[in-house]
Formats: C-alpha cells, structure tokens, sequence
C-alpha cells in the first residue's frame, strides 16, 4: 500500500516563502542555515525556550535526514514549521537532545565496526565518540553551573 502524501511539496513551498527561506521541497542534503533556523524558531518558540540557535540548528539537519537520506521515512516532507517542532518537542524533553542522539548514534556505528572487525573504523569512531561525549558532558555542566 502506498501512504498518502499528507504535506504537499506546495504548501512547503509556500511556507518557506513566508518565512524567507529557500525551498526546503528541493533540498538534496539535509543541512539548515542558521539565517533559517532562526527564521523557523522565531515563528514555533511561542513559549521563549532559551534554545541555543546552533543546538537548533543541528537539530534540523538530524531531523531532515528522515527527508532527503531516507525518503520512505519522511514524515514532514520537509516542512519547516513541522520539523521545526520535532526538534523543539525533543529540545523541551532535553536541551542536550541532540548531543546525546550523537553519542547513541556513534556508539551504534562503533559496535558495528568492531563486529566486523574493521580497526580503522573503530579507531575513527572511537575518537569521534571521545569527542562527542566530551561536547555532552561540557554541555551538562554548562547547565548545573560549573
């Protein structure tokens, strides 16, 4: 069975227009601009979450990659206000979100490397991971003050 398209390309279309960004209907690699996370955190933020605009930002790229890597998984058709409150909802849950998906991704892509034994692999993602959890951690403390 083929699922109903529930966003068309046109009304993404229009709301990008309206918000002044580019056509998100035509992206091809899941990367925000700062102009357009801002543009789309101005008009969804009704409640004035202090969110960080790069966190937000990172935020969208991860959530467009159900659009443009993964197109039977696109759940927004890149519509920037929807994918907008995808990532605020999974902001309210953590400001960290997005830092701590990153940790959990490369753990993932780590255990799959040293299942097949690939050390050069495992070498990049285990420093990649250091990194990550560093990124986290310094965030954490950020928000307990020290």
């Amino acid at each position: 069975m083929n699922a109903p398209q529930y966003i068309t390309e046109e009304e993404v279309r229009a709301v990008c227009k309206a918000l002044g960004i580019r056509d998100w209907s035509k992206l091809k690699e899941p990367k925000a601009t700062i102009r357009e996370a801002q543009a789309i955190l101005k008009a969804i933020n009704v409640e004035k979450m202090p969110i960080d605009i790069e966190e937000f930002r990172v935020g969208l790229d991860v959530e467009l990659e159900h659009g443009t890597r993964f197109r039977d998984a696109n759940v927004t058709n890149n519509h920037p206000l929807i994918t907008g409150k995808i990532v605020l909802a999974h902001m309210k849950e953590s400001l960290d979100y997005y830092k701590l998906l990153e940790v959990a991704e490369l753990e993932g892509d780590l255990l799959k490397a040293v299942a097949v034994g690939n050390i050069t692999k495992i070498k990049t993602k285990y420093k990649k991971l250091a990194e990550a959890k560093i990124l986290l951690h310094k965030a954490e403390l950020k928000r307990l003050g020290k």
